[in-house]
């Protein structure tokens, strides 16, 4: 177990160092440096876990995001990063739990955007289930809106939880 979690918080490094040279320098302050930041997210996201007790069954990406699968979908549709992806999800700021945003209950497909087209960690989990899948990911700054956020919505270096169902794959 300590093996994987060395290979995976090196693979994160190497992963984060790649992109984050083909990512605009943004000097502001300690949590810029992707990786540093990824690191001290997933460290907030494994002790909130614990606290919580909803670590079982949990799945560390290589990237750094957690996710657990609470249905696998169809096992037949899966989705790739061209594919427009019809979801039903709530958005939840870890540090408070409060919802920041939701689809109500009805399936959206953000005017038709390509999954491609959405943050990293919607890109790194939505292809881990099928349709009619759902998902709950656990996703560090870096890997969500980073030290932009979005304004009077999501603040900056924000880690989100994203209870997301795919509805549908177009």
């Amino acid at each position: 177990m300590i093996k994987r979690l060395l290979y995976c918080l090196l693979l994160t490094a190497c992963t984060t160092v790649v992109f984050s040279s083909c990512m605009k320098d943004q000097s502001e302050g300690p949590l810029d440096n992707p990786v540093e930041s990824i690191y001290q997210d997933n460290a907030i996201i494994r002790q909130y876990l614990r606290a919580k007790q909803l670590d079982s069954g949990l799945v560390i990406h290589p990237s750094g995001m957690c996710y657990k699968i609470m249905k696998e979908g169809n096992g037949r549709d899966s989705i790739n990063r061209e594919n427009v992806p019809v979801v039903i999800f709530k958005r939840y700021l870890l540090a408070t739990e409060r919802l920041i945003e939701s689809s109500l209950d009805l399936p959206t497909s953000f005017d038709g955007r390509k999954l491609k087209d959405h943050i990293a960690g919607w890109q790194i989990g939505l292809p881990q289930i099928t349709k009619g899948g759902r998902i709950i990911m656990y996703i560090p700054s870096a890997l969500a809106f980073g030290p932009q956020g979005v304004q009077n919505i999501i603040p900056p270096n924000a880690i989100l939880i994203c209870d997301v169902t795919l509805v549908d794959i177009k």
